[in-house]
């Protein structure tokens, strides 16, 4: 009996220490374990956070934000103007009346020139400054015929302007424009009447 216990507790002994060994064996291959895939997780991370480092950013770029301030400082379109209703046809009977005073005017300059300068250097109450003196009151005539239309359209002016303070000046624009037309012709004749007078001595 104490020889098999003997042996008993020898081979325990040996038993001990090869599971102790095996333990310590699989506990080191364990860790091994464990330390290699901790690295490779560290560098996958890290891969991770390289690759993720590579992404563009969503912050707002400076270009969009110079989109967003040029779309801001864009004006606002504002509707076309409108003339007011039967304002255009107004303007055009008065330059028609303009038109038609003005070729009166010119059918009367030829004939007036022609007896003004045959009358130049005449002395004033004798024939030919006196008939001189009728063909230029003619032409004065023919010029009040344009100056006719010219006041209608002061007072279309006049009323445009008050209009166009508060509101569109459509109108204003339109009737400037057809007084600069009759301005004009009035100016042409103004200085023909001047011209032929300057040349009667009257």
């Amino acid at each position: 009996m104490p020889e098999i216990r003997r042996i008993t507790a020898l081979a325990y002994a040996n038993t001990g220490d090869w599971c102790r060994s095996c333990y310590g064996a699989g506990m080191i291959k364990r860790n091994s374990r464990i330390a290699a895939m901790a690295s490779l997780a560290s560098a996958l991370l890290i891969a991770g956070c390289a690759e993720r480092s590579d992404f563009p950013s969503l912050a707002r770029r400076p270009a969009e934000d110079a989109y967003s301030a040029a779309q801001g400082s864009l004006p606002v379109p504002t509707p076309p103007a409108v003339v007011s209703e039967g304002l255009p046809e107004r303007l055009a009977a008065l330059l028609a009346n303009a038109d038609a005073a003005h070729a009166t005017f010119e059918s009367r300059q030829a004939a007036a020139t022609r007896t003004i300068n045959a009358a130049a250097g005449a002395a004033k109450g004798t024939e030919s400054w006196s008939v001189a003196s009728v063909a230029l009151a003619g032409l004065e005539s023919a010029r009040s015929l344009a100056a006719m239309p010219l006041a209608d359209l002061d007072r279309l002016e006049a009323d445009a302007s008050n209009r166009a303070v508060n509101g569109s000046d459509a109108d204003l624009k339109a009737v400037r424009a057809a007084r600069e037309k009759v301005d004009v012709l009035v100016e042409a004749e103004t200085r023909a009447i001047d011209s032929l007078r300057s040349r009667l001595g009257a």
